[in-house]
């Protein structure tokens, strides 16, 4: 069975292609590889990887061919994959005018959705008290709100900016570019801390 492609979610997982038309989780919690593995607990580490239609290689040399990842992967209903997300950038800001303490931007793509892949939010206040929310943007949507470049860079994730504009309203490309960057930079990040183990 070969690979098609592999997207990183959030909450620990990987949502990957087949060569015969299913889509799978790959949940390293749930076959419990974190005893042997503890880098597949973090997040940046499980998105810090390639493959090839055979193999999934992280930057610690670990590799599992398709047919283990195919046989040890779960499927998933379209309802529930649509609702899958990845965060792509976060950070809190604070103090600003809002909050002292607490005051966080960030951007998360939805790849599954049928539309509005793209999500700016905030976090003000945290906890009981929370105030903020979040909007869902189509690419057109999201490239022609006033300071959207902005909350990128507030939300520590500027060099999204780039991917945005060099694609037009090629949302599927846009995606996938955004995708393929979050993988490279986990891996340069890892290689350059020598944090592997």
């Amino acid at each position: 069975m070969d690979i098609k492609s592999i997207t990183p979610i959030d909450f620990f997982e990987l949502v990957i292609a087949f060569s015969n038309g299913e889509v799978k989780v790959f949940s390293p919690g749930k076959l419990k590889l974190y005893d042997q593995y503890d880098f597949l607990a973090y997040p940046n580490k499980l998105r810090a990887f390639t493959f090839t239609p055979k193999t999934i290689t992280w930057f610690n040399g670990l590799s599992f061919g398709s047919d283990f990842i195919y046989d040890n992967s779960d499927e998933i209903a379209m309802e529930l994959l649509v609702k899958k997300s990845l965060t792509i950038g976060s950070a809190n800001q604070a103090p600003t005018k809002q909050h002292a303490s607490h005051h966080v931007y960030s951007f998360s793509i939805f790849p599954f959705k049928f539309e509005k892949h793209f999500v700016l939010g905030e976090s003000i206040g945290g906890g009981h008290a929370e105030v903020g929310g979040c909007a869902f943007y189509s690419l057109n949507e999201l490239i022609e709100t006033p300071d959207y470049a902005t909350h990128l860079k507030l939300a520590n994730c500027s060099w999204v900016v780039e991917i945005l504009k060099a694609n037009g309203s090629d949302w599927k490309s846009v995606l996938n570019e955004i995708i393929v960057e979050v993988c490279k930079r986990a891996s340069d990040i890892k290689v350059i801390n020598g944090s592997w183990k």
